[in-house]
């Protein structure tokens, strides 16, 4: 049979270069179109590991007010607990959680850095009177945004995790440590007023930070994040005169795609009253960016499929017209007793040799044709991914100073990201390269072409007998 083949292929070389050149084109197209749904896979798993997986439990002071009647002032008394966000820590999807509570100190001991902003002469006179360090109590610190974006860099020491609850230990900026001269295993006290009494609180350093960002720092006094003060969330309890009420709980998820169904799942499983309280998932950067590269993921399987049919179509069409020129060569073949199977099979080699050779040479000339595609459909969105990342995530009415320079600064990297990451050539660009899971699918795509474009014609013919065909034969 193979013999045979080799020598139809040779005997009707106007045919088998056509072929060729059809081949050629849709593995080529094929080849393509897995490569750009790999690199958007690939892609969008590197847009969802860097954009974070956090979703935040806090007090909703926005709906609160526009659920308040009439001249109604909102309570401050409304605050959220640790037995509520102990509720949710359990739930699936959750793989770590971080209780923050964020207040205010100053300290007789040591100085708070001073900028420009402070000793200028338009700033009010109740400045004077604002404390001079925040303190941001956390149950660890370990996937704080600052750090974990690499914004803030520890120096000395190491930061505060789960092991340090209801010790004393701290973290602080290298700028508030070099001015008032302390290092790691220092001491020094703050002070706070809480119910019109004075509380005292030493605390050890055992942590130094820096500050990466230059866009971080300019503020006055408490509102500048090097005179952040991080604590064990014991010592903000202590500073707030509450050992139940926290600022925030952050659930770290196993993936943002769960961020909706956590949500969705902590309204149905706890008694939190959600008019109050808010579940904001930060997962909207993600959403948004995301959108473009499922978009061109989706095109591009649709294009498989027309690919895949009309390539099959136009086969079945050019093998059905040839083999309609065989009819004399099939009728006697079946009349010497040679099986429909042997004849299929003859056929199908034919296309074979064909399909491989042009299965080699598309494994090269694909990687081309990936590129080209792949900055065409990265051009036409690149656009819109850069847009939507530099909108960001707002901070929330109710967060303090401090959280909303974190917020900043986290939405700032994610922009950086993402512009880097749709830029052309000279960054990050699409990763259309070939891959070995690729090759697979694309021999197996074109290994269905082949035997859908013999099977269909060859099934029609050989369902007459060796009289009908010769009676047919030359049309």
């Amino acid at each position: 049979m193979i013999k045979n083949a080799l020598l139809s292929l040779k005997k009707n070389i106007g045919k088998t270069i056509l072929l060729f050149v059809i081949i050629v084109v849709i593995t080529n197209l094929v080849i393509a179109d897995l490569s750009i749904q790999s690199a958007t896979k690939k892609s969008m798993d590197q847009i969802r590991s860097s954009l974070g997986n956090d979703v935040t439990l806090s007090v909703d002071f926005r709906n609160m007010i526009k659920n308040r009647k009439p001249s109604e002032a909102v309570s401050n008394e409304t605050s959220l607990t640790t037995t509520m966000a102990d509720s949710l820590k359990d739930l699936k999807y959750v793989k770590n959680y971080n209780y923050q509570i964020s207040t205010s100190a100053n300290s007789n001991s040591i100085s708070a850095v001073e900028t420009a902003s402070d000793n200028s002469n338009n700033q009010p006179e109740q400045a004077s009177n604002q404390v001079d360090f925040t303190i941001s109590a956390n149950t660890t610190m370990k996937y704080l945004d600052s750090f974990t974006n690499n914004n803030y860099k520890l120096t000395k020491g190491r930061l505060l995790t789960t092991k340090d609850q209801n010790t004393n230990n701290c973290v602080i900026e290298t700028n508030l440590a070099s001015d008032n001269d302390l290092s790691v295993g220092d001491t020094f006290t703050i002070t706070t007023t809480v119910n019109d009494e004075t509380i005292t609180q030493e605390l050890t350093i055992v942590g130094i930070y820096e500050i990466q960002s230059t866009n971080e720092i300019g503020s006055a006094h408490f509102n500048n994040p090097v005179n952040t003060i991080y604590t064990d969330l014991s010592i903000g309890q202590t500073l707030t005169g509450s050992s139940e009420n926290i600022t925030s709980a952050i659930y770290y998820l196993d993936d943002p795609e769960n961020a909706e169904a956590f949500v969705e799942l902590a309204k149905k499983k706890s008694d939190i009253d959600f008019d109050t309280f808010s579940l904001d998932a930060n997962n909207r950067l993600y959403q948004q960016n995301a959108s473009s590269l499922e978009s061109m993921q989706s095109f591009a399987k649709m294009f498989v499929w027309i690919v895949v049919i009309a390539g099959s179509a136009i086969l079945c069409l050019i093998l059905a017209l040839t083999i309609r020129n065989r009819y004399y060569e099939i009728g006697v073949l079946l009349s010497l007793g040679q099986s429909k199977v042997k004849i299929i099979a003859q056929q199908l080699i034919e296309v074979g040799l064909i399909a491989v050779v042009a299965f080699v040479i598309s494994l090269g000339t694909g990687q081309l044709t990936s590129h080209y595609m792949g900055n065409m459909l990265e051009s036409s969105s690149s656009s819109n991914v850069m847009q939507m990342g530099q909108k960001g995530d707002q901070p929330n009415d109710n967060q303090n100073q401090s959280d909303s320079n974190q917020q900043k600064n986290n939405t700032q990297t994610k922009e950086n990201f993402l512009g880097n990451m749709m830029q052309g050539p000279s960054n990050q660009e699409l990763d259309v390269s070939i891959t070995g899971e690729n090759v697979i699918q694309l021999a197996g795509v074109t290994a269905a072409i082949c035997i859908v474009s013999i099977a269909v014609p060859a099934a029609y013919v050989l369902r007459l007998t060796p009289r009908q065909i010769l009676s047919r034969k030359e049309g």
